[in-house]
């Protein structure tokens, strides 16, 4: 697992990297590609927060903007112009690519936010999010993103990343995978390998996200909303409040679906994933795991919404509301 990028960066530039642990091809970490705009302490900078970007349909990708002397930005919306480097490389003539207005994604569990969000501000450097939209590429290879804002003067942001020629991630329409993942009533498994928040002495947390597996759910042919993190070894503290938001939504919504939380290491010490995480997050020999990721999967067994990094209620709920209540 390699360690963040930008070591340098205050720590909301980490959390715009995926979740993980020490070292090794399995620590969690953002997309491989990613590069700040600028290493400048004054200057706004963006981070890719989004992983395994491939060409194909419209699918949702995520910007982190922060300032390392003046905190992250948030709030308001932004605009998104992409475009094409270069197949190999970023050093080609850019290509437009399309374009797009991203909104603002608080953190679950964020403090509440300021009296004017219809503008981009600085916040607190305790306060994380990023923005996001539903962009589509079609040709992979290295792609720019850039953005221009004011906070008290115009500000451009500009940053690389790469483009997958295809997912390595099961994706939108692709069936789910029937994991035989841990639960409560797995016998001989370690509650740490259950949920990293667990230990001998410590209870599994939110233990109605472990009771059953996704292979039992499908063959139910109940519909499933599945979160794969790992709290405790998560470097960004994304993982621990985007699971607690999918425990808050299997407790309204508990007669609609099932909930599931994956942990992502059987064994952390020894850099042992889990088989289930395996299955999911692991399909690529040359990329490192990311996560947190939150899945929904429909009554047929197939994926009908695939959310990375971070992942609010609001995006989350009408998914649920849309699936018929199951009669008792």
């Amino acid at each position: 697992m390699r360690r963040s990028l930008f070591p340098i960066l205050l720590a909301v530039s980490l959390a715009l990297s995926a979740c993980g642990g020490g070292g090794g091809k399995h620590e969690a970490k953002g997309n491989t590609n990613t590069t700040p705009s600028s290493t400048a302490p004054n200057k706004v900078q963006g981070s890719v927060a989004s992983y395994d970007v491939a060409v194909g349909p419209p699918t949702r990708f995520l910007l982190g903007i922060f300032n390392e002397a003046k905190g992250p930005v948030g709030y308001g919306s932004v605009p998104f112009s992409f475009s094409f480097l270069g197949e190999n490389s970023a050093s080609g003539t850019p290509q437009p690519g399309p374009t797009a207005t991203a909104t603002y994604l608080p953190l679950p569990g964020s403090p509440a936010p300021p009296a004017d969000t219809s503008k981009p501000v600085y916040l607190p450097t305790s306060e994380r999010g990023v923005y996001a939209a539903d962009v589509a590429f079609d040709k992979p290879g290295y792609w720019s993103v850039s953005v221009m804002l004011d906070l008290g003067g115009p500000q451009k942001v500009s940053t690389a990343f790469k483009v997958l020629t295809k997912h390595s991630v099961p994706y939108v329409g692709d069936p789910a995978p029937p994991s035989q993942n841990l639960t409560l009533s797995t016998p001989g498994a370690p509650p740490e390998a259950v949920d990293s928040r667990a230990s001998a002495n410590t209870p599994v947390p939110d233990p109605e996200l472990h009771q059953t597996t996704v292979a039992q759910a499908l063959a139910e042919h109940r519909p499933v909303v599945l979160v794969i993190s790992t709290p405790t070894y998560c470097v960004s503290l994304f993982c621990g409040p985007v699971t607690e938001m999918v425990a808050g939504l299997a407790k309204d919504y508990a007669n609609r679906a099932r909930f599931i939380h994956i942990e992502v290491w059987k064994d952390y010490k020894a850099q042992q994933l889990n088989d289930a995480a395996k299955e999911w997050i692991d399909r690529s020999p040359d990329q490192d795991v990311n996560e947190p990721w939150v899945f929904v999967v429909g009554a047929d067994g197939r994926i009908t919404a695939r959310l990375d990094n971070v992942v609010t209620r609001g995006e989350l709920e009408p998914l649920l509301q849309k699936l018929p209540p199951r009669k008792p």
